[in-house]
């Protein structure tokens, strides 16, 4: 695929997919004329001469500065202007959660690229369930996932010469999910896309083999997103720039990954990860793997919970509140335990674990964590509340009042009394789930082996392509050949020297066209015969 667009030319038009309806921008559903006919240039000239307030967060940490900068290195690039923009679609309904997607195609190769946004306001705790079984057809996807594919497999992709998926942050998850399950993706290019559960590499690990070679996983160094879960294909870390008023949180902006150079070009540094990175990584991995099916998915569906508030600004109130919901309780209760399990066995790196969540803007949550492991670990309350001699809700109020002046002299929290008596069944549950919790397991990603179809199902799609070619090719030495019989067979008695020889050339040539053409016909044959074994074993193994 050498003559297709360049990841960063991708990257570019993964970052378009961001554009808000805040003025002067416009989101990418807005540009869709319906008919194919709006270019990446028609969007990037509409906004050439628009003004943007350059400190302006325009969503998802991206100024006014850097739009200025994406279309100024967008509208220098001609090929990228000229490409269309032929489709969009906004995945909602009951089991969507709002994400937008869009068809490029490039008319320099008749190359489709189908790129999907990253996390919409509703799919945060998506990006979470999908560490675990869920109650999808196959028990191990998430409905966005599905909803992803189901669009994608809608569109009549056959007439292209090429298919490029793509997508950053859980757009990158989508299109590795359609990498996996649909053979039509010959390239798959995730920016910062997170990974899949165990039980998802486990189902498919017999289509990951076959297609994670189309997988090239970009990841910026530090970002927050790429170590959820099991990573499938090949990676590459780079350098983040262009950090704002947003801190560690821009490590996850679409454009951190680009530098922006004088001369209006871009460039990507590459780089090794963040070594705080994998250890949070190994931590949830770890944790994750001492959970059953059914704890796994309230699990994930909580920490998501808390994420999005997190990411949302919630206040430490708020937080424990979500932290003492009844539905929350035994998740939250074995989250905590195992954290504390973790800082005993691996005091160092559960100490980076909370530096890098203090780094993501998430302090409060590992305050929760501080605030029980200190109330749990009290011998102060340890002493009171076994003098209390209390057995379930019948906790007396004056417990409960020390309780809440002690939180509140050293957190600055007033919790009511229905919340404090959560909060100290919440620490008998941790209490108890210390006492019989293994030691943390390993926690790194899990790894499939590829066995190299992928590339050949590549190359027998580039050989029917080129088939046509081939036969042109055949045909037109059958031509020359005849031209040169005709031409023997003109010459003069004298020259009979020449007609051997040439008589030689034409039989050769017509033997090299017969040659060509028998190849072609083969080959194509074996691609047939490949695409419907394929097909069925696809078939079958999403069925399982």
């Amino acid at each position: 695929m050498a003559d297709s667009l360049t990841t960063e030319q991708v990257l570019l038009l993964n970052n378009l997919m961001y554009m808000t309806n805040d003025e002067p921008l416009q989101d990418i559903v807005s540009y869709d004329s319906g008919n194919g006919q709006v270019s990446v240039g028609d969007i990037v000239r509409n906004l050439q001469n628009k003004n943007f307030d350059a400190d302006k967060d325009y969503g998802s940490f991206m100024t006014g500065k850097d739009w200025k900068n994406l279309v100024n290195t967008i509208s220098n690039d001609d090929r990228l202007m000229n490409v269309q923009l032929q489709t969009t679609h906004v995945d909602k309904g009951g089991t969507g959660g709002g994400g937008t997607s869009a068809l490029f195609v490039d008319p320099a190769t008749n190359d489709a690229v189908v790129v999907f946004r990253g996390t919409a306001s509703n799919e945060w705790k998506d990006n979470f369930v999908g560490g675990g079984a869920t109650g999808t057809e196959d028990g191990v996807s998430t409905n966005h996932q599905r909803n992803a594919l189901d669009w994608y497999q809608s569109l009549e992709l056959d007439g292209y010469n090429s298919v490029t998926v793509s997508g950053h942050s859980k757009g990158g998850n989508k299109a590795k999910y359609i990498t996996v399950l649909d053979d039509s993706v010959d390239r798959c290019l995730s920016f910062d896309g997170q990974g899949f559960s165990d039980e998802f590499i486990e189902k498919y690990k017999d289509l990951i083999a076959r297609n994670q070679d189309k997988i090239q996983n970009n990841n910026v160094d530090s970002d927050y997103v790429n170590l959820l879960l099991n990573d499938i294909g090949n990676t590459t870390f780079y350098e983040g720039y262009d950090y704002g008023d947003g801190g560690f949180l821009e490590n996850h902006c679409p454009n951190t990954f680009l530098k922006f150079n004088e001369d209006g070009s871009i460039s990507m540094t590459q780089s090794t990860r963040d070594p705080g990175m994998t250890v949070l990584d190994d931590f949830l991995n770890s944790y994750l793997r001492t959970l059953s099916a059914e704890e796994k998915e309230n699990t994930l569906s909580f920490i998501g919970e808390l994420v999005q508030g997190g990411f949302g600004g919630a206040s430490f109130e708020e937080l424990f509140s979500v932290l003492l919901d009844g539905k929350n309780s035994d998740c939250a209760a074995n989250l905590l335990a195992y954290v504390i399990k973790y800082e005993q066995t691996n005091p160092e790196l559960a100490k980076t674990v909370k530096d890098v969540l203090g780094k993501m803007g998430l302090e409060d949550m590992t305050d929760l964590v501080d605030t029980v492991t200190d109330v749990m670990n009290s011998w102060y309350f340890d002493k009171l509340l076994s003098a209390a001699g209390f057995v379930g809700d019948h906790i007396p109020d004056w417990v409960l009042e020390k309780l809440s002046d002690y939180l509140y002299e050293k957190y600055g929290i007033r919790l009511s009394k229905d919340e404090l008596k959560k909060l100290l069944s919440m620490i008998g549950k941790v209490s108890d789930d210390l006492d019989t919790m293994e030691d943390p397991k390993d926690g790194g990603d899990l790894e499939v082996e590829s066995i190299g179809n992928a590339s050949f199902s590549i190359q027998l799609k580039k050989l029917e392509q080129s088939q046509e070619e081939l036969a042109s090719y055949s045909q037109l030495l059958r031509e020359i050949a005849e031209e040169v019989g005709t031409l023997s067979s003109n010459l003069t008695k004298g020259l009979y020297l020449i007609k051997i020889p040439l008589g030689r050339i034409k039989s050769t040539m017509e033997e090299e066209a017969r040659s060509m053409s028998q190849l072609g016909a083969t080959l194509i044959e074996i691609k047939k015969k490949y695409d419907t074994t394929e097909k069925t074993i696809v078939d079958k193994t999403v069925l399982l």
